[in-house]
């Protein structure tokens, strides 16, 4: 993997943001998949009153059309022209074969993933530190592909068992970033965390980029169930290459240079080599201030990213009316805007931060700012631009160019506090986000039963007081130095100016004799 003059660090880079990749392409794909899999009766269906498959501004064209074109009253040209068979019939005239669910019972099938996530985000971030990312990361992207391989089967038998398979693969996902956090203590020196963070982290908007066009046009040629089978393979390959060439430290890294060996450790040490503990201090994590402005404002940053991921192909298709193919590629092109934006201030953060222009806090408060307050505006303005497509089109990609700086902004917030236990206090947050976030499907189902444009602005309303809710906690609470429960409890002398001990990570030169764990709890063994 690593080519002549690469750093090793970097090839670590493009290795976890492929991995990031091919791990949305497992969570995603029912997101698109489900426009094609799933029939959702409206109101009137259920009323007796059979309706055509038409998007909300379809229907104000046929309504509109009615009373201009035709001297017949109103609601009669209405009743008349807006009907439906009992099966779904396609563009082309043939019946197709769905699952019929109403629009909570969709939400669940959504919003099942994340029932799992929750679980294992706290066990993830711990067992990286045991045993490092390597297992972890790897493990979980082979489990999920297993599991989405059999995602037809199970959704052809009953949604009570695509919705198990989808908690299973939620299960098997949440060890993944708490995991990264863990590998990013070890590898990566903190100047360059919040460039890492933002291009790693946010590839998993490359992987949403490129599965959903490409689900749509692989629906359109060969049914929704080839998806499942197309990503579930992806997975199993990517794990070839990630078994091969990842290791979890830079000291037993085979072809890094002892040069950038040198360069890492020493960065890292400053912050790390001091006394960890041998237990984890929950009752500091679940009483620390500074750690719970982080937790609110993932759950503000990961509710709209998961109405987004979840609901944007729902929308496009059922709001604006976008075929299948193009829905998959207009539902993509917000993600590719969150990356972009995400890099860019990934980059424009290091800048400003090597250069000493502004401090860590200045800078995490201004992404902080841009990633929640920006997304929380413009998502509220898509409720009112009302059927015009190229507006609603154009605002999407803006709210999620926003949404990226959370790579700069609270997401790098974690290592500032506790590097140590930074994948522990990651999956805390994430269990917490999630454990909301999960809702969002579910609250859409809710509120949208017939798909109407004033339902959805409800949807965006709460989901813009929420963003706001989370920012304002944040910026009150949010600290942004290395706490103390990061070290181990001992004694240190008065007269001791300096915040941490001079040991070396260096195998040769650990000592032995400390109570507390340094290099080897630290997974710096190579484990």
């Amino acid at each position: 993997m690593d080519c002549v003059g690469v750093p090793a660090r970097v090839s670590v880079g493009v290795l976890v943001a492929t991995g990031v990749m091919v791990l949305y392409t497992l969570r995603v794909n029912l997101s698109v998949a489900i426009v094609a899999m799933v029939r959702t009766p409206t109101t009137s269906t259920l009323n007796g009153s059979p309706e055509i498959k038409r998007s909300f501004c379809q229907k104000l064209d046929v309504v509109e059309s009615s009373f201009v074109n035709s001297s017949f009253d109103g609601y009669e040209l209405l009743e008349n022209n807006i009907t439906e068979v009992d099966d779904p019939i396609d563009e082309e005239g043939a019946v197709t074969h769905q699952l019929l669910l109403t629009g909570p019972q969709k939400g669940m099938v959504l919003g099942a993933f994340y029932y799992g996530y929750i679980i294992t985000s706290i066990p993830g971030g711990r067992l990286a530190e045991l045993y490092g990312t390597k297992i972890v990361f790897g493990g979980s992207i082979l489990l999920g592909g297993i599991l989405t391989l059999f995602t037809p089967l199970a959704a052809r038998f009953n949604y009570i068992a695509l919705i198990v398979i989808r908690i299973l693969i939620g299960i098997v996902q949440g060890v993944v970033y708490p995991s990264l956090h863990v590998l990013v203590a070890r590898w990566i020196p903190p100047l360059e965390r919040p460039r890492f963070i933002s291009i790693t982290y946010m590839a998993n908007c490359l992987g949403t980029i490129m599965t959903l066009p490409v689900c749509g046009l692989i629906i359109d040629s060969l049914g929704w169930e080839t998806v499942f089978y197309v990503c579930g393979a992806v997975a199993i390959v990517w794990v070839a290459f990630w078994s091969l060439l990842m290791f979890d430290s830079p000291l037993n890294h085979p072809r890094i240079s002892e040069k950038e060996r040198e360069f890492i450790l020493d960065a890292i040490s400053a912050e790390t080599t001091r006394q960890k503990p041998n237990q984890i201090p929950w009752c500091a994590f679940m009483t620390s201030l500074p750690l719970w402005a982080i937790n609110m404002a993932h759950v503000g940053a990961m509710f709209g990213f998961t109405l987004l991921i979840t609901q944007l192909p729902t929308y496009m298709d059922s709001v604006l009316g976008f075929s299948i193919k193009n829905n998959g590629l207009l539902s993509s092109l917000p993600f590719l805007a969150q990356f972009l934006g995400s890099a860019a201030c990934g980059c424009i953060g290091d800048y400003l931060r090597t250069r000493n222009y502004i401090t860590a806090a200045t800078s995490r408060k201004i992404f902080a700012t841009v990633s929640l307050i920006c997304p929380a505006i413009t998502l509220v303005a898509v409720g009112y631009v009302g059927c015009n497509a190229i507006l609603a089109v154009i605002l999407f990609p803006v709210s999620a160019a926003c949404l990226g700086a959370i790579g700069a902004g609270h997401l790098a917030n974690h290592l500032d506090l506790t590097p140590n236990f930074a994948g522990t206090v990651f999956g805390l947050s994430n269990t917490i986000a999630f454990s909301i976030s999960m809702l969002a499907p579910i609250i859409v189902g809710a509120l949208t039963p017939d798909q109407s444009l004033e339902q959805w602005q409800y949807v965006f309303w709460i989901t813009g007081g929420i963003y706001l809710a989370c920012w304002m906690f944040f910026m009150i609470f949010a600290k942004f130095e290395i706490q103390p429960w990061n070290y181990c409890r001992e004694k240190i002398p008065k007269q001791e100016k300096k915040p941490f001990l001079s040991m070396s990570f260096r195998p040769n030169t650990v000592s032995k004799q400390h109570d507390c764990e340094t290099a080897d709890s630290m997974g710096l063994d190579g484990r």
